[in-house]
């Protein structure tokens, strides 16, 4: 995916402008410090927490909660209608349709294509974090007593952690916020309500919710300066043009 040349001062000013969570260089040590809290949450926080959930929520509450969730199911479905937008925005970009706002075939394309990206490289990183840690979903002890890890690749009732829900609400959330800074909160605060969700409905621990939206950021910041940066022209091609060589 060649590029046309730019230089140091203004692709670091797209960065910036782009990614406003988490700079690069402080990756380190927001990976250690997500570390920390998972660990924390696992040890004080998920079975007491869930144990005092399981005694206090009714069923109006969770039956809300289950709705609310429903939000973060089908990860694929937000990427094909993302995929639309973009293919849209190109057919539009194309055709001299007049825009609504300055910019907006070019945002809109790009910032189609990076959800895309990072449902399907978060949607990959939680799917094999769930059957290598294999951790006991919340309905195992309360049914069973059995709180902690399986065996590897176990089936369902021993794929907690991550959540594949709130990695989508996430992935989906995080995405408009970079790519639309004053949606930022209302999206946010949906993509929250879903991780909500999965602990009144006892489909997860607080540290599975947490350890999802942490790989959902992550995946984010990594990949919007390669979709969003304007000196990077390959995300404007349709996809059999991504490689070509930018003219001189």
């Amino acid at each position: 995916m060649s590029e046309s040349p730019s230089s140091p001062t203004s692709s670091a000013a797209a960065r910036r402008g782009i990614v406003r969570f988490v700079p690069p260089a402080r990756w380190v040590a927001v990976l250690l410090a997500g570390a920390v809290v998972l660990a924390l949450l696992a040890a004080y926080v998920d079975l007491p927490l869930a144990i005092y959930i399981h005694k206090t929520i009714s069923a109006d509450v969770d039956g809300a909660f289950n709705r609310i969730g429903q939000l973060g199911e089908r990860g694929e479905n937000y990427a094909l209608c993302a995929l639309l937008v973009y293919g849209l925005s190109l057919y539009a970009t194309r055709r001299g349709w007049s825009e609504p706002w300055a910019g907006a075939y070019d945002r809109l394309a790009r910032g189609g294509l990076l959800m895309v990206a990072v449902l399907a490289l978060g949607g990959i990183v939680t799917g094999v974090l769930k059957h290598l840690v294999a951790r006991a979903r919340p309905s195992m002890f309360f049914e069973h007593g059995y709180y902690g890890l399986g065996a590897m690749f176990g089936g369902k009732h021993y794929t907690s952690f991550p959540s594949s829900h709130t990695l989508t609400a996430f992935g989906v959330g995080l995405t408009l916020a970079v790519v639309f800074p004053r949606c930022r909160w209302p999206v946010l605060a949906v993509s929250t309500l879903v991780a909500v969700s999965r602990l009144a409905n006892l489909d997860h621990y607080a540290s599975d919710v947490t350890a999802a939206a942490l790989i959902a950021l992550v995946v984010v910041v990594f990949l919007s300066p390669y979709f969003l940066d304007p000196a990077r022209q390959w995300p404007k091609r349709l996809p059999w043009q991504w490689f070509k060589r930018a003219p001189r």
